[in-house]
């Protein structure tokens, strides 16, 4: 969600690809090697000057730490993270690999399965009662959180470390976007490490169950107007047949937010002209909240009478992100607004769930006025990596991912991870030499799974997420591929194996709408009046917002609502926001 505000360098395209595919990276220089424990044989550019003896002042000999480093950190594990028996987060292929050949030895002080924003959570629980903080903390999400773990003071100014030891291809990478630092710069101090992501990996389509679109004989929708017909045959005509009224139109989970990243209605809001949870630029050039725009009353009326014609479930202010795309892949929602990449996770759930089950990618559709809007996703970072001021190897970290950006993010033929991780884990090798990561389909190459239905990849165990990734990289591939050409590179290959037609087909939509994104314009660090009244606006917002959905207030309550939101501090938010914005400007 990064937006300029200054003329923006974007190369090639910007950026976002969350959970999938692990990408992999050039320059590397190893020899070739199916073993998950092959050590490069030349080092990344770390940066430090060597001593005579080829060893620089931290311990790093040009490839690994001498005497290895322990980096302590803390771990939210998403639902897509699969590990082979035996194989824990602390316990792994990636973490023995690191330890082995860099020296870089990850300890968790706790591990949390991240559903319901438990990493947040006990994020910000540690934040509250004042527990000392590890030597890394990475997160993704919420700047909030994020301003919260800059404002406890524990965490150091990453400015010089980054400067001295971060890689060319990570330096060139975070260059791409003027305004990358923006969100964790204090005084001029760049307090937060960038994790780097895909270009317009975080846009937005409209899947739809296909089957039952074909079973009903539904034609594609371009409006608003046209999804409500199909959502109304969806929930009136039994698309799955089996007799009972018990499907939905749309899948939704707004307990959180109403601009999400999967069972997303931001859409929605987009139709309308605005969009909710963010700073949006007016014609005035003023920068004003998406939220208490008067085209947010309209998506709040249009989601009430959805929610009376059982479009979407009564279930949905309950709902996260997460849970709210379960409405889907237990086959009882028959449209959903993502990313392109949800094939990869978490549609296999469906394709488990309902055999025989289809699924379509199809653009976001228009408002009653020709107007399409989605979250633009961020154009650069996918996360922050926060390191403690007592840390005794900060460098470290980057060394880490200076390694995924040479040997991971883009590989070359022969390298060692030319076809993924590790054999046996996220690829195996046929009798005639081709690759496989269908461990469905071939058991006795793929041992000691868990769970066959899912590929292990050992990639999303990094402190970096997904190791690295090259912003251009993904979306070139994908059109590449979409355009019928042979993969050619590893990278190609790699994606050509993992990504399913209907991705390469929602990334196609993506590029053809990509002028839907409506920026939030706002990249700043809270300003003195959000850090008191956040918590308040955004209680009274969403409280406001799901009464109306169920009809617990009329519409008009939302009026009222903006005027309680301007004189109970937002106001004065919207007058530093816009400061903020005049100085970034100039």
């Amino acid at each position: 969600m990064r937006n300029s505000w200054k003329k923006v360098l974007l190369l090639s395209l910007v950026t976002v690809l969350t959970f999938t595919l692990a990408a992999c990276s050039g320059s590397n220089n190893n020899k070739p090697s199916n073993s998950p424990t092959a050590a490069p044989t030349e080092g990344t550019d770390n940066g430090a000057a060597a001593t005579d003896s080829g060893v620089d002042a931290t311990g790093w000999d040009g490839s690994k730490y001498t005497t290895p480093v322990t980096l302590s950190t803390v771990k939210g594990i998403g639902t897509n993270y699969f590990f082979k028996n035996g194989e824990t987060m602390e316990n792994n292929v990636l973490h023995t690999y690191m330890k082995d050949n860099l020296g870089i030895d990850v300890k968790y002080d706790w591990v949390v399965t991240d559903t319901n924003d438990a990493y947040k959570t006990k994020l910000r629980l540690m934040l509250s009662s004042g527990e000392k903080m590890p030597d890394v903390v990475t997160y993704r999400g919420d700047l909030e959180t994020v301003n919260m773990l800059i404002d406890s003071g524990q965490f150091m100014d990453v400015g010089e470390v980054f400067d001295k030891f971060a890689g060319d291809k990570y330096k060139q990478a975070v260059d791409l976007n003027a305004d990358t630092w923006l969100p964790v710069v204090r005084d001029g101090k760049r307090m937060a490490l960038p994790v780097l992501d895909y270009a317009y990996n975080d846009d937005m389509v409209l899947w739809l169950r296909q089957d039952w679109m074909d079973k009903l004989n539904l034609q594609a929708p371009k409006t608003v107007a046209d999804l409500e017909v199909i959502m109304d045959a969806f929930v009136n005509q039994d698309p799955d047949g089996n007799g009972k009224k018990d499907t939905l139109g749309l899948a939704l989970g707004f307990k959180n937010t109403f601009l999400n990243w999967m069972s997303d209605v931001s859409w929605l809001f987009g139709a309308y002209g605005t969009m909710p949870g963010q700073w949006n630029k007016g014609a005035d050039g003023a920068l004003a909240y998406g939220s208490i725009d008067p085209g947010a009353k309209q998506a709040l009326a249009t989601l009430k009478t959805w929610m009376d014609k059982g479009y979407i479930s009564k279930d949905s202010g309950l709902k996260d992100d997460v849970s709210g795309s379960e409405f889907f892949t237990k086959g009882q929602a028959g449209a959903i607004v993502g990313r392109n990449w949800l094939p990869d996770w978490p549609f296999g759930d469906l394709i488990n769930n309902v055999p025989g089950a289809k699924y379509k990618a199809y653009p976001i559709p228009a408002g009653p006025d020709g107007k399409i809007g989605a979250q633009s996703g961020n154009p650069s970072v996918n996360g922050w990596m926060l390191i403690n001021k007592n840390a005794k190897n900060p460098e470290a970290l980057i060394r880490y991912y200076n390694f995924f950006f040479d040997n991971w993010a883009n590989p070359e033929k022969g390298s060692t991870f030319e076809n993924g991780f590790a054999e046996g884990y996220d690829w195996a090798k046929l009798p005639d030499g081709t690759i496989t990561k269908e461990p469905e389909k071939y058991p006795d190459l793929f041992k000691d799974y868990a769970d066959r239905t899912h590929l292990v990849e050992p990639i999303y165990y990094s402190l970096t997420f997904e190791g690295a990734r090259i912003p251009s990289l993904y979306a070139d591939t994908m059109i590449k591929l979409g355009n019928g050409e042979a993969p050619t590179t590893p990278y190609e290959s790699q994606t050509a194996a993992v990504r399913k037609p209907e991705n390469v087909d929602a990334m196609k939509i993506v590029m053809e709408q990509k002028d839907i994104r409506m920026k939030n314009y706002f990249q700043g660090p809270l300003t003195e009046t959000m850090k008191q009244k956040n918590e308040l606006l955004n209680k009274l917002l969403n409280q406001t917002y799901s009464k109306i959905i169920y009809g617990q207030s009329p519409i008009d309550e939302f009026d009222k609502m903006v005027d309680n939101w301007k004189k109970s501090g937002g106001e004065q938010i919207t007058k530093e926001v816009n400061e903020w914005f005049a100085s970034a400007s100039k």
